[in-house]
């Protein structure tokens, strides 16, 4: 998706372990036109606004009534200091609103450049540190839930899961949830 696309969610993702859901905003414009990409930014979040508000986020995904619905940003492109003003101004806005927000930038430059530097090589090296920790954290938390829901689905011990049948139990958590109400 692109920023230009105001009119469409560019992703949806559900944590049943922490019982989140993130609506994300993929912003993959550089800031050479500010106003205009302020326009935007402004506009898809109010299209994010409503399509919460009307109901539609829980008439498509019915099992993340009563989640936490945070509000991610994603940018390929560092922002100017007066876009982090923004920004900022519209993190407050989206916080009274009683949704969390999140916020990283994926810089893309080096990959559309071609180029490598050691200085990316580093941070990249750093990157992928912080990224094994975190998932073996999540891997851990993803145990402790598939331990507590295996029994509900008759899967075998959480030895035994594969990551496909561990998508399986998770996609299936929300009907099970249901169904037991």
């Amino acid at each position: 998706m692109s920023l230009h696309d105001v009119d469409s969610i560019d992703y949806i993702g559900v944590n049943i372990l922490f019982r989140h859901v993130y609506v994300g905003i993929f912003d993959d414009l550089d800031w050479d036109d500010e106003s205009t990409h302020f326009a935007l930014l402004t506009k898809k979040i109010d299209r994010y606004t409503q399509y919460i508000r009307s109901g539609q986020l829980l008439a498509g995904y019915p099992g993340v009534r009563g989640y936490g619905i945070v509000f991610e940003y994603v940018a390929t492109w560092p922002m100017t200091v007066s876009a982090t003003r923004f920004w900022k101004s519209r993190e407050q806005i989206i916080r009274s609103a009683g949704y969390e927000v999140r916020s990283r930038t994926v810089d893309v430059r080096p990959v559309l450049r071609g180029e490598a530097s050691r200085d990316a090589a580093a941070e990249t090296g750093a990157d992928e540190a912080l990224a094994e920790s975190l998932h073996e954290a999540e891997a851990e938390a993803e145990a402790e839930t598939l331990s507590r829901i295996a029994p509900l689905l008759s899967l075998p011990a959480p030895a035994l899961v594969t990551p496909t049948v561990l998508g399986r139990a998770l996609i299936a958590l929300p009907q099970l949830t249901s169904m037991r109400r």
